[in-house]
């Protein structure tokens, strides 16, 4: 098994990044913890993404402290300035731990553009309602970008008018809101029934389920990222919404081009950041086999994964996956709303503990939280919370 990973995969390990399927190919990283380290060592590496609330220096060491493995850096969101910070910042808590970074692409994902009432009231957390039964107009004309309201917005999709067809469902913000076509109005133009009342602010996500997608890769803004994290030393890239293994390997040949290019300072002779691809939609599904071959590991990314596939199949997908990446002597990361409640809260959920639970019985080789590290009331907290349950469960 160990051959088939790549140098840059067992250099990785040798830092305590992450693992193999096989479960021994992880004690040599727990084995090396310092003996300085505060927490009792897992097999299971965690994963934090640190953003507002943990990006200080004193959190985010607590949160080292705490047994986070693997700083996330989430760059739909991140800047330049933030990253540097958390970067600096990092180098200085984990002393003498090893702590990997990833960068999180934002992927080729389809989004609202802006709205009129966040221009208007200088506030782009302003939202606007959609009531349940009102019809909405879905355009593509970039024009109109900037200029959404409750009866009309722009997509930036120019496929949306021909990959749509009346009936099918178009689903807002992660699936809070739900409009079913009604119309395809012309090529840039589709008329939509809004299924549910909800608030809606601007460039949230929309996602047609079960539509395939022609998407590349990469965007431009994917790519700038990419290159900027290889120029500053990233240990992973974790590439989102991507569909088959092409996309993997073309991702891959970039991040190559990049090291070559502007990173051989960074890394050591032959070696690059690893890509890690996140399975959130249907084609992903299909091609998973496909993906694994061109990966040197996965993530689940049950957000989006729960909104292109039902919620209920969500849990049996995770699951196939994870054995999958076993077989496939590849890592796997469990993501997505692990610890959600700990955002606000200084305790988990019963069934939050139950979800961490299984996946450590299911054999996943990380386990990784997003805004109850990045943006919660308690990100060492959730940290702890979740080192905890592993150490029990393992």
């Amino acid at each position: 098994r160990k051959e088939r990973f790549s140098s840059a995969m067992w250099g990785a390990l040798r830092r305590g990044c992450f693992g193999g399927g096989a479960r021994n190919a992880w004690r040599p990283a727990a084995q090396g913890l310092s003996s300085s380290s505060s927490v009792q060592p897992v097999l299971t590496k965690l994963v934090a993404t640190i953003g507002p609330t943990s990006e200080e220096a004193e959190p985010l060491q607590a949160c080292v402290s705490a047994g986070m493995k693997v700083m996330r850096l989430n760059f739909s969101h991140a800047t330049a300035e933030e990253f540097f910070l958390r970067m600096g910042n990092l180098a200085r808590a984990a002393g003498g731990e090893s702590v990997a970074t990833l960068l999180d692409t934002r992927g080729p994902e389809i989004r609202m553009g802006g709205l009129r009432a966040c221009a208007e009231r200088k506030n782009r957390k302003a939202k606007i309602k959609l009531v349940e039964g009102h019809e909405v107009v879905l355009t593509t004309d970039p024009a109109k970008d900037g200029d959404g309201d409750e009866r009309c917005m722009y997509v930036n999709y120019p496929l949306l008018a021909r990959k749509s067809k009346p009936g099918d469902q178009i689903l807002l913000d992660d699936g809070a809101i739900t409009l079913r076509v009604a119309e395809v109005v012309h090529d840039q133009a589709v008329r939509c029934v809004v299924e549910n009342t909800g608030m809606l602010g601007e460039r949230k996500g929309v996602n047609l389920p079960g539509v395939p997608l022609e998407l590349p890769a990469m965007s431009a803004k994917d790519e700038a990222d990419i290159r900027f994290g290889v120029e500053n030393g990233i240990d992973v890239v974790a590439a989102s919404f991507v569909h088959d293994g092409e996309g993997v390997a073309h991702i891959r040949r970039y991040v190559e081009a990049c090291v070559a290019e502007v990173g051989q300072a960074k890394y050591l002779a032959g070696e690059a950041p690893l890509i890690v691809a996140k399975i959130e939609s249907v084609e992903a599904l299909r091609n998973l086999d496909d993906i694994l071959a061109n990966s040197d590991g996965v993530m689940i990314a049950r957000g989006d994964l729960g909104v292109e596939v039902p919620l209920v199949e969500v849990c049996h997908w995770q699951k196939d996956i994870t054995e999958a990446c076993r077989a496939a002597g590849k890592p796997c990361i469990v993501a997505t709303q692990m610890l959600d409640s700990m955002s606000a809260n200084p305790r988990p959920t019963r069934a939050e503990v139950a979800d961490v639970t299984n996946a450590v019985l299911d054999r996943a080789d990380a386990v990784m939280l997003s805004g109850e590290s990045a943006n919660g009331e308690y990100p060492t907290l959730a940290v702890q919370t979740q080192h905890d349950i592993c150490r029990t469960t393992e």
